[in-house]
């Protein structure tokens, strides 16, 4: 698929391809009752030593999603952490469609197409990614039970 778009560009053109990652975190050991689900962004051209490495900033955080242990229902939630995405992904929609300036390693400058390459979570942040309810498979029609 990444193939075929990158066909479809402008000659001279690049995709940049996003990475983000989310995995919930326990921001409060005393009590324990305290959490957030951070989310980070890297991009999909960098070397894996760059992305992995602390002090190069090849992983950023771009936002810290509030969790409310004793709060609402799933459904709430996963449609809460829904919108927080959506409104973190919105700075790349336009960028996406009409490409931007980049100047490259290379000293040229090229026009670029950022497109979101993974999402990065474990199983339950997928749920709440997809909106599948946990234990099931959005695959099969056959009850957990």
């Amino acid at each position: 698929m990444a193939d075929t778009f990158q066909k479809s560009l402008p000659e001279g053109s690049t995709v940049i391809p996003v990475i983000f990652g989310s995995d919930n975190t326990i921001l409060s050991i005393l009590s324990g009752d305290k959490s957030a689900w951070p989310v980070y962004l890297s991009i999909g051209n960098l070397s894996k030593v760059k992305r992995r490495s602390v002090k190069l900033n090849g992983l950023i955080l771009i936002g810290l999603l509030p969790r409310c242990p004793n709060g609402p229902k799933t459904h709430t939630i996963k449609i809460t952490y829904q919108e927080y995405m959506a409104t973190m992904l919105r700075p790349l929609e336009e960028p996406a469609k009409s490409g931007i300036k980049v100047l490259c390693a290379d000293g040229r400058t090229r026009h670029a197409y950022p497109q979101i390459a993974s999402f990065l979570a474990d199983y339950p942040e997928q749920c709440n990614i997809t909106g599948v309810k946990y234990g099931w498979c959005p695959h099969c029609e056959i009850d957990p039970d």
